[in-house]
């Protein structure tokens, strides 16, 4: 199987990551927060994101270099440590409780998704793969943050940016500028 292939597959991945990101929005606001419904969409949502948030960099790999690796990879691992605090919901009935080791996972988690984002939104505006208007998103996800009529949106936000980017990446539809500069090498060595 080829690169081109994994990165299509992974965009689906993508996509079904966040379609139940997004679920999370409709399912709070009707059920409440922290309800069971919400935190099965959470911990679908983490578990996919933490498998395709790779893809964001693949790509785009040849034009976001270190930066997008570095950005995917607080991203995977911020999202596979918010599936295991999803999961102990499941296997406790509860949250996992404050203490030590839940401060130190959650003060490294949520910094490391807020760095990873910032960072992929940056290199993703420079590389000119995706749309511009993608960026747009990313800034809808991360004023939703600090917005309070906005803050249970947050995670429809973040799910949108994650299905517009993966169904653009299954499609095709991105500009992949290795195959294009890779088309005028071989022009230019044939003329």
């Amino acid at each position: 199987m080829t690169l081109e292939k994994v990165v299509k597959w992974l965009g689906l991945i993508c996509i079904l990551a966040g379609i139940a990101r997004m679920g999370m929005t409709p399912s709070g606001l009707i059920f409440g927060g922290d309800s069971k419904q919400e935190i099965t969409f959470a911990l679908i949502a983490s578990i996919l994101m933490g498998v395709s948030s790779i893809n964001l960099f693949l790509a785009q790999s040849k034009q976001t270099g270190v930066l997008g690796f570095i950005a995917a990879i607080f991203l995977s691992v911020g999202n596979i440590i918010l599936a295991s605090g999803f999961y102990g919901f499941f296997a406790y009935g509860h949250l996992p409780k404050p203490g030590t080791f839940v401060n130190i996972a959650e003060s490294l988690t949520y910094p490391g998704l807020l760095l990873g984002t910032l960072i992929l939104m940056i290199v993703t505006f420079r590389a000119k793969v995706f749309p511009r208007w993608y960026i747009m998103i990313f800034a809808l996800m991360l004023l939703s943050l600090g917005i309070p009529f906005l803050g249970d949106w947050f995670a429809f936000f973040w799910g949108l940016t994650y299905v517009a980017m993966g169904y653009t990446i299954l499609t095709g539809k991105y500009k992949n500028i290795t195959a294009q500069t890779d088309k005028t090498t071989s022009n230019v060595s044939v003329n």
